[in-house]
């Protein structure tokens, strides 16, 4: 009796090595894991202890200047740069020459490797997903879009292609619907999952315009997080948005606001 009760102990054991080895050293690894991601003029946001948070003082930015970043731009790599925030964030190269970024651009630093996702913009007029949102929320079928679009990226790893939409009726020119609206959302196994989803009353100068900036691996988990930024009207600045995708639905890790 006394040798099974060994034996059962040395099984135990091994059993929790062994899933301290499958778990216990990634939890660790991560940790030890730190990035900055940079969202064109302002956002900032820092990745530390598999959390996230928002970058707001002089202090804070003065400890992120003239250090190298990966940038991309319009969704392009355009190389690694130094950065330097004053009030906004500036792209200088090895000679200190500034680098004009012409669209919505991102940058980032980490000590570990992040994959950056290529995708296009497909612009859609007429989609049955679309329909199906638009009927979803009682909304009519013949708007004047501001933008509409959509990307394609296996978001989970899975070796299926999700389906990505950004629609807006907001701020169209010389229009003025009952109701102004914008989505971004998700199409998997033919169900539509919501990112950013607001329906408004038509008000002058109200609501905003989203626009995925990226897809990538920020916290070397095997799933994608997006960058969503909004634009609202002129001078009223941009709402920047991480989000993560648990399986189920989308939550906003953290934004700007």
């Amino acid at each position: 009796m006394k040798k099974v009760y060994v034996f059962l102990i040395f099984v135990i054991f091994g059993i929790g090595i062994i899933m301290f080895l499958l778990f216990g050293l990634d939890s660790v690894r991560r940790e030890k894991y730190e990035t900055v991601l940079v969202v064109s003029d302002d956002t900032t946001w820092i990745y530390q202890n598999k959390g996230w948070l928002h970058v707001s003082s002089a202090d804070q930015y003065n400890e992120l200047n003239w250090q190298k970043y990966h940038v991309f731009e319009n969704n392009k790599s355009i190389g690694s740069y130094d950065l330097w925030h004053d009030d906004k964030w500036y792209i200088f190269d090895d000679n200190k020459n500034a680098i004009m970024a012409n669209g919505t651009w991102f940058g980032y630093k980490s000590n570990y490797e992040i994959e950056v996702e290529n995708f296009s913009k497909e612009e859609i007029s007429e989609d049955g997903y679309v329909i199906s949102a638009l009927n979803d929320k009682g909304l009519p079928l013949d708007n004047k879009y501001t933008t509409s679009y959509k990307s394609s990226v296996d978001i989970d790893k899975d070796g299926i292609i999700e389906d990505f939409y950004v629609i807006s009726n907001v701020f169209a020119s010389g229009d003025h619907p009952k109701k102004t609206f914008s989505f971004v959302f998700m199409v998997k196994d033919n169900q539509i999952y919501y990112l950013y989803d607001d329906v408004r009353e038509y008000k002058a100068y109200s609501g905003c315009v989203p626009d995925i900036i990226a897809f990538l691996d920020a916290d070397d988990d095997q799933v994608d997080e997006l960058v969503v930024s909004c634009g609202q009207y002129s001078n009223l600045g941009r709402i920047d948005m991480l989000y993560n995708f648990d399986g189920e639905k989308f939550k906003i890790l953290i934004s700007n606001q």
